[in-house]
């Protein structure tokens, strides 16, 4: 007798007959588990529908294929051997895959729920966490996280359903659907002591580039460098990655800094900060909401889109104005 010819499982090389076998190996070790857990296939048919017969029928083929015996079959009871104990086990894990997978499912298409990854401008927080708290009383099967950042674009590769960002150019794409969500009034601010010092200027171009700070995208960073739309010279006192860098860099006195209004509102009422160059008015920082396709969007976050545009709307919000726009079209 010719030996078996025998397959290394490690080759690229996949022969066209396992699929189907593959396949029916699986649909059986579904009915395996529920035999097993069920403790006979009386009881097993009961749970789920299917004629005692069938089942039997189902495991004999499936211990055929695999050429191995899985129960040990004896008037009242059912034991499985040890190989089949092994084979249960991993069928088991198999199971419980397949459930998540379709909880996954389910909460891409129903009401809003799971885990939804926020990247949003830490220059925000004292609007923004509030009115999370209450998306999150209004939703407590969402599982929130948030990462802060000021021009995060590129959701695939940071595991993003939602980015709040100051983008400079955004628009729908095959990669991401960007929505205007609210215009932020900019102000420039830095201490007491730095704009007694600098000779309380009125306009920017009275403050030489090593007294300010200057917030700027990654992407913008081989382009001109600007501060409040004018140009700059080289070498300011420090590049920010955040506004909420630079207006933290303002308020240790390291220079004046181009920021949300909102963002530094207390620092303001404190006295911590003052504001500068009076003669100056910032073009206003505009702040988009960035999803993933539009099949890709969850409804947990299109819900929060819809929060937060609310927010803005019904709310009066030192420094932010909502902008127009309605995300119900891509529903």
């Amino acid at each position: 007798m010719m030996p078996r010819p025998t397959y290394d499982h490690r080759s690229s090389q996949k022969p066209a007959h396992t699929s189907p076998l593959l396949a029916a190996n699986l649909a059986d070790l579904y009915w395996l588990v529920h035999v097993v857990q069920a403790g006979s296939f009386s009881a097993a048919a009961l749970r789920t529908g299917m004629a005692k017969s069938n089942l039997s029928r189902r495991i004999i083929q499936l211990e055929k294929r695999m050429e191995v015996q899985l129960l040990i079959r004896k008037p009242g009871a059912l034991h499985l051997t040890p190989t089949g104990s092994r084979i249960y086990q991993h069928a088991l894990e198999m199971l419980h895959a397949a459930e998540a997978v379709e909880k996954i499912a389910r909460q891409a298409t129903g009401v809003p729920r799971g885990p939804l990854h926020l990247s949003a401008p830490g220059v925000l927080s004292p609007w923004l966490y509030g009115c999370l708290r209450a998306f999150t009383a209004a939703y407590p099967d969402v599982a929130l996280r948030i990462t802060e950042a000021d021009h995060l674009t590129d959701l695939a590769s940071n595991h993003l359903d939602v980015s709040l960002s100051f983008c400079d150019v955004p628009g729908d794409s095959d990669d991401v659907v960007s929505r205007p969500l609210a215009a932020l009034e900019m102000t420039i601010v830095g201490t007491e002591e730095l704009v007694e010092r600098l000779g309380n200027p009125s306009h920017l171009s009275d403050v030489t580039g090593h007294s300010l700070l200057v917030s700027i995208s990654p992407a913008r960073m081989r382009h001109r460098v600007s501060m409040a739309g004018e140009p700059l010279p080289e070498g300011a006192a420090l590049y920010a990655s955040s506004y909420q860098a630079a207006l933290n860099g303002a308020r240790a006195g390291l220079g004046l800094a181009s920021v949300p209004l909102h963002g530094c509102i207390a620092d303001l009422q404190a006295g911590n900060l003052r504001r500068a160059c009076s003669a100056h008015r910032p073009v206003a920082a505009k702040l988009y909401a960035l999803m993933n396709p539009h099949r890709s969007i969850t409804p947990a976050a299109r819900a929060l889109v819809s929060h937060l545009r609310c927010s803005l709307m019904d709310e009066t919000i030192t420094g932010i104005s909502a902008l127009d726009d309605d995300i119900a079209t891509d529903q």
